[in-house]
């Protein structure tokens, strides 16, 4: 058997250590080369495309990098910017080109979502106006222009932009982007959003008391811009609500023969059919006619007009009186319903006129182009502040070394 030499060993031993530190600083070597170059193509050349590919590769190839915090800070930002220029340009998509077409509307959520996949903190200015852009065009999409059918997506939208406004709280570092893009939304959110529960719950038949609660909390939010309690939509759904009441009482009513209407029995049925038109029905139409001055909410206004012309004839017989009546909202819709100045009953007409309905599926707001909220106006004519055209991600600074 052959022997081993110490020598032999110790010889081997020494040229392994020397091949080691060779390799060792052979890496060395080419992950300083690679640092160079990364610097110079990142903050010499600001070459912002190639920067991004191999901030990438030093992340991959060099974790232990001095630079590996600022690479990973090139990648968010420029991800960042994609995601946002991506939003930008389906939000414009959505309200310029086609705002009746439901595959721009898809196209805008799902560059929403993608957007919060790379900034998820729901604190962040952006990520906010994001939100409540998505839950904004849900809601003209579903209740106002009734294109999109899908109410339960506009729904988890118009949820979470609430739930996140509500909380939102800006920090000194963020309070100039929060007041950019938050502050002008949060009143849109907030009322458009309790609005589309209120549309929803009218529209499938839910519970009317809630949707009623919804809508009066969508009048709630007072808006310099009008915003919510000059919104002439939130009293044209109440008074499809009311209308159904007043349907309701007068069915057992109309079943009625004449006789059996000036009963006492009939007197009481009739007692409370006027306290509906009076406390409700004629105030809410009202309140529209009110609402409703501006050229692109005229459909509003043609639907309230003629019910509450037959109703205001029939409970008063002043006709002349309905414009100063009418003109009592003006100031404040939001104020408690003004009596009906009611005339003496007229005994030899027991029968309350009946009025077509204004279902909010019967009046739509016409598609056509329109300007995304925050940015020059909305989609109810209400003004707002511009929105800033610079992307969300902050400018790299440049690093010594």
């Amino acid at each position: 058997m052959k022997k081993f030499s110490l020598l032999t060993a110790l010889t081997l031993l020494a040229g392994s250590c020397l091949l080691s530190a060779s390799t060792a600083n052979a890496q060395d070597d080419k992950q300083v080369e690679f640092e160079r170059t990364w610097h110079t193509t990142c903050y010499t050349e600001k070459n912002d495309d190639k920067c991004y590919q191999l901030s990438k590769e030093l992340i991959a190839k060099y974790p232990s990098s001095t630079y590996l915090k600022n690479a990973q800070s090139i990648i968010k930002s420029k991800d960042l910017n994609s995601a946002w220029q991506k939003f930008q340009s389906a939000l414009d998509a959505f309200y310029k080109q086609s705002p009746q077409d439901t595959g721009k509307l898809e196209a805008l959520f799902a560059a929403g979502a993608a957007f919060h996949q790379v900034e998820p903190d729901q604190q962040n200015p952006f990520h906010l106006f994001v939100l409540g852009q998505m839950a904004i065009a849900g809601n003209q999409a579903a209740s106002v222009v009734q294109f999109y059918k899908n109410m339960d997506t506009v729904k988890g939208h118009t949820e979470r932009a609430i739930k996140a406004f509500e909380s939102a709280q800006p920090t000194e570092k963020t309070k100039k982007d929060f007041d950019l893009y938050v502050a002008p939304l949060k009143d849109l959110v907030m009322a458009n959003g309790n609005q589309f529960f209120g549309f929803r719950l009218i529209e499938t038949k839910g519970d009317q008391q809630q949707a009623l609660d919804y809508l009066t909390k969508a009048t709630q939010v007072k808006s310099k811009d009008g915003v919510g309690w000059k919104d002439p939509y939130n009293y044209l759904l109440r008074s499809t609500i009311y209308f159904s009441q007043y349907a309701e009482i007068r069915k057992p009513y109309d079943a009625m023969t004449d006789e059996q209407k000036a009963s006492d029995e009939g007197k009481e049925l009739r007692k409370k059919i006027n306290e509906v038109l009076d406390t409700k029905l004629i105030p809410e139409y009202a309140r529209v006619l009110a609402t409703a001055t501006k050229p692109e909410v005229k459909p509003y206004y043609d639907s309230a007009k003629n019910p509450f012309d037959i109703y205001w004839d029939y409970r008063t017989g002043a006709k002349e009186k309905a414009a100063d009546y009418i003109k009592i909202y003006v100031a404040d819709p939001t104020i408690a319903s003004v009596p009906v100045p009611a005339k003496a009953e007229d005994t030899t007409n027991l029968n309350a006129p009946v009025a077509p309905t204004t279902g909010s599926t019967n009046v739509k707001l016409a598609g056509g182009s329109a300007t995304a909220p925050g940015a020059k106006g909305n989609a109810n004519g209400n003004g707002g502040k511009p929105a800033p055209a610079k992307p969300p991600a902050k400018s790299r600074k440049k690093r010594g070394g």
